[in-house]
C-alpha cells in the first residue's frame, strides 16, 4: 500500500512540474511584450484540432488570425505545443519582413535545421539560401514567355483525354450529370505533369492503373504524405528523425524520369517540355552551390508535382465558385470563346482572357491552394518601431485564410467578386496568394496558364452548377488546400 502511494505521489509531483514547465513555456510571448491567443492547450498549444487532424491545418492558421483579441494586432503570438511561433496579421509588417529584411527570413521554416530532402524539398519551394538564390537564377529563365509558349500545346494535349472522358459520360444540353471536379482535376494534372515535368505522355482517364498514375494518386490523396507535410510545415524538427522519403515513394517516378532524360539525350529530341530545360541546365556551366546531377535533376521535376498541384486546386475551387454564380460563368465563358474566336487556341488567346484572370485571381483570394507562408528567422531581429526582439530560430507564419479575408482590408470578404481585380480596382496590398519579395512563386504564370487552358476547355463545351445541399469541407488531413469529399459539380452541355 505504502508503495502505491509513492508511485501517486510521484506521478503527481511529475504532472505538476509539468503543468507549471508547460505554462511557463506558453507565456512566452507574454513575457515578451506580444499579444497571444487567450487560451493554450498545456499539451498542443494552439495547434490541438490540426496535429489531431480535426481541422486541416491550413484552415486551423486562418482561424488563428481570425481569433486575435484585437482585431488589429499587426502580429500575434501563437504556440504549436511549447514552440512558440508568430503569426503576420498586417501587410506593411509582411512587407517589411519579406522584401526590406529578406535576407534574415530568407529561408522557410519547413524541413528542419538540415537540409534533409525528398523529390518535394530539394528545389525552389523548400531550398535554403544560399543555394536556394543560385537556383533562382538559373529555374527563372526555364518558365519564360517563350517557353510558356512551348509548353501551350502540352497542357492542351493533356486536356484532350479529360475532354473525351466528359464526352462518354453522355452529357447533353437536356440532361446533366454530377463530376467530381477536383477528382477530374487531379486526373488532368497527374498526365500534365508526366507529360511536362517527365516528358512522357500518360491517360488517367482511360489507363487509371497504370503504375505512373497509381503512384501519383498516392501523392494527391496519400496519408502519410499528408501527415508528412504537416510535420514539414509545422513540426520540422521532427523531420531530422523521420528522415528524407517522406513524401511519397518516388521510385517509379524516378524510372520515369531518367528513361525519358536518358532517351531525350540519345535522341536529341526536344518537345517544348521541361526535360528540354533541365538537360540544357546540365550541360551548362555548373556551380558548386547547386549542381544540375544525379538526383538534384530530378528534384527539379519535383517543383512540378507542387506547382501543378496548386494550379489544380486553384481551378477546381474557381469552377466551384462559377458554378454558384451563372452569370459571373457566362461572362467567363463569353470572355473565353471572345479570345479563341479572335486568336485560335494560342498563347494570345489566353493572354486575352481578362476576366478569366479575374476569376481564378478571386478563386485564389477565397481557397488559396498553398495557405500558408512561413519564415525562420536567421538572427535575432528587431521589430521596427516596436522594442519587440524576434530571437533566431523563430518560426514566422502568414495565413492567406486570415489574412485575405480579413475585413479590415476586404469588403464583403466571404463574398466571390472578380470584380475586385478588375483594372479600374485597386487591389489590396493583403492579397499575396503567391507570395511576395524575393521567395514569391517562380511558376505562377505556368500555374495560371495551366488553369486557364482547362476552364476554357470545359467552359467552352459545359455549364457548371451546384446544388445547395454541397457543404464544402476542407480535407481535416491535408496542409494544402483540399476538399474532403470532393467538388461535385453538375454538367451540362453548352447549348448551341
Amino acid at each position: 500500500m505504502p508503495f502505491i502511494l509513492v508511485i501517486l505521489a510521484f506521478v503527481a509531483i511529475v504532472g505538476l512540474l509539468f503543468r507549471l514547465y508547460a505554462n511557463h513555456k506558453l507565456n512566452y510571448w507574454k513575457r515578451r511584450g506580444v499579444e497571444q491567443l487567450s487560451t493554450s492547450n498545456f499539451i498542443f498549444g494552439n495547434f490541438k484540432d490540426a496535429v489531431l487532424f480535426q481541422t486541416s491545418p491550413g484552415w486551423h492558421l486562418g482561424n488563428i488570425h481570425k481569433a486575435a483579441p484585437n482585431k488589429n494586432a499587426p502580429y500575434i503570438g501563437f504556440y504549436i505545443f511549447h514552440k512558440p511561433c508568430l503569426m503576420l496579421r498586417d501587410p506593411k509588417i509582411i512587407k517589411q519582413i519579406l522584401i526590406r529584411d529578406f535576407d534574415n527570413f530568407c529561408d522557410r521554416h519547413f524541413a528542419g535545421s538540415q537540409q534533409k530532402d525528398s523529390i518535394g524539398m530539394k528545389n525552389l519551394f523548400g531550398l535554403k539560401n544560399p543555394a536556394w538564390r543560385y537556383l533562382r537564377s538559373k529555374i527563372t529563365p526555364t518558365l519564360t514567355t517563350t517557353k510558356l509558349k512551348q509548353m501551350l500545346p502540352l497542357m492542351i494535349q493533356t486536356g484532350k483525354p479529360m475532354m473525351e472522358y466528359l464526352e462518354s459520360q453522355g452529357i447533353d444540353d437536356k440532361s446533366e450529370k454530377v463530376i467530381d471536379a477536383q477528382e477530374m482535376n487531379y486526373k488532368y494534372t497527374t498526365d500534365l505533369i508526366a507529360n511536362i515535368a517527365l516528358g512522357t505522355p500518360m491517360d488517367s482517364f482511360h489507363y487509371p492503373n497504370e503504375e505512373f498514375t497509381k503512384a501519383v494518386y498516392q501523392f494527391f490523396h496519400g496519408f502519410k504524405r499528408m501527415v508528412a507535410l504537416v510535420t514539414v510545415f509545422f513540426m520540422p524538427e521532427l523531420v531530422e528523425l523521420i528522415g528524407p522519403s517522406m513524401l511519397f515513394n518516388s521510385q517509379f517516378v524516378r524510372k520515369v524520369f531518367w528513361e525519358a532524360m536518358n532517351s531525350r539525350e540519345k535522341s536529341g529530341e526536344k518537345r517544348g517540355d521541361y526535360i528540354d530545360s533541365l538537360i540544357q541546365l546540365k550541360n551548362g556551366e555548373q556551380n558548386p552551390e547547386y549542381k544540375f546531377e544525379g538526383e538534384n535533376l530530378l528534384f527539379q521535376s519535383g517543383t512540378f508535382f507542387s506547382g501543378f498541384e496548386s494550379s489544380a486546386t486553384a481551378t477546381a475551387f474557381t469552377l466551384m465558385e462559377l458554378a454558384a454564380k451563372p452569370e459571373v460563368q457566362e461572362r467567363a465563358r463569353q470572355n473565353i470563346n471572345r479570345a479563341i474566336e479572335k486568336h485560335g487556341m494560342t498563347y494570345e488567346a489566353f493572354k486575352d482572357m481578362k476576366y478569366v484572370d479575374q476569376c481564378l485571381a478571386e478563386g485564389v483570394r477565397l481557397h488559396p491552394p498553398v495557405s500558408t507562408i512561413d519564415r525562420y528567422t536567421k538572427a535575432d531581429y528587431k521589430i521596427p518601431g516596436t522594442d519587440i526582439i524576434i530571437e533566431k530560430g523563430t518560426a514566422i507564419y502568414i495565413s492567406l485564410y486570415g489574412i485575405q479575408e480579413d475585413p479590415r482590408f476586404f469588403e464583403r470578404p466571404e463574398e466571390f467578386d472578380p470584380e475586385r481585380h478588375s483594372d479600374d480596382s485597386e487591389t489590396s496590398e493583403a492579397y499575396i496568394p503567391f507570395g511576395i519579395g524575393p521567395r514569391m512563386c517562380v511558376g505562377m504564370k505556368v500555374g495560371q496558364l495551366h488553369a486557364k487552358v482547362v476552364l476554357a476547355m470545359i467552359l467552352r463545351e459545359y455549364t457548371v452548377t451546384q446544388h445547395l445541399e454541397n457543404k464544402l469541407v476542407l480535407d481535416p488531413r491535408s496542409t494544402f488546400t483540399a476538399a474532403a469529399d470532393g467538388i461535385n459539380l453538375h454538367f451540362r452541355k453548352v447549348a448551341k
